[in-house]
Parts: structure tokens; C-alpha cells; sequence
């Protein structure tokens, strides 16, 4: 994946290419079909997502509790609190996504402290 990809998502905006640079190494594109399933609550963290293109719903116990677009970051909680998915995202048009792994997370702490804490954030500002 090239570091302009990820540069597209605010998240990454202010980060240096050279850091992005080793993300977008382990980084990957994938493609869903309207309706399908990203996440399913319940399920185990392995990954957090952006979208790159594209919309998707986030559902819990069958309720949607958001609309997520291009920019938007889903999957991140499981991972940084350690618990399994507490939502499923679905896809509602085709859609983009950039898939991170989860052993790129430990990374980012270490080298992307402020991206992490940015993650944190976006978390807590859901809780709310």
C-alpha cells in the first residue's frame, strides 16, 4: 500500500511519511459488497479498519447506532481494550477499506504515540 493511500484517511494526516511508511507495509485494501458483514459483534479483534470509500452502519443487539463514510475508523476499541468486538459493521454501499493488523497497533504505540491517542479519543468522544 502506498502512504498516499493513507494520508487520505484524517487519522494519518499529520503523521510523517517515513512512520507511515511502515505501516503501509503491513496494510491492506479490501473490498465488501453492500450488506456484508466487516465485523460481527462478538467477535474476536484481529484488525482495525478506515474507509477508504464507501458507507457502512455500526449495529449493536440490532440497533444501529451509526453511519460511518471515507475517513471514519472502526474496530479500534476490541483492540485497544483487549475485549471482543462490541458491534457489528456493516457495509450499506460497496466499500473500501484499509485493514490494519493488530501487531501494528503495538507498533503505533511505540512509534505513533500520538495516533494512538487519537484513536483513544475518537473511542471515548462514542462512549459519551
Amino acid at each position: 500500500m502506498d502512504v498516499s493511500e493513507l494520508k487520505t484517511i484524517p487519522l494519518f494526516q499529520d503523521v510523517p511519511d517515513d512512520a507511515l511508511k511502515r505501516v503501509a507495509t503491513f496494510a491492506e485494501l479490501e473490498s465488501h459488497p453492500e450488506g456484508a458483514a466487516v465485523v460481527k459483534e462478538g467477535g474476536y479483534a484481529n484488525d482495525f479498519f478506515a474507509i477508504e470509500d464507501g458507507t457502512a452502519k455500526v449495529e449493536k443487539d440490532g440497533q444501529k447506532l451509526a453511519d460511518l463514510s471515507k475517513g471514519d475508523v472502526f474496530g479500534e476499541q476490541a483492540l485497544l481494550e483487549g475485549e471482543q468486538r462490541s458491534a457489528s459493521v456493516i457495509a450499506t454501499s460497496p466499500l473500501r477499506v484499509i485493514k490494519i493488523a493488530h501487531w501494528e497497533l503495538d507498533k503505533m504505540k511505540r512509534d505513533m504515540p500520538e495516533v494512538v491517542a487519537e484513536l483513544t479519543k475518537q473511542i471515548d468522544a462514542r462512549k459519551d
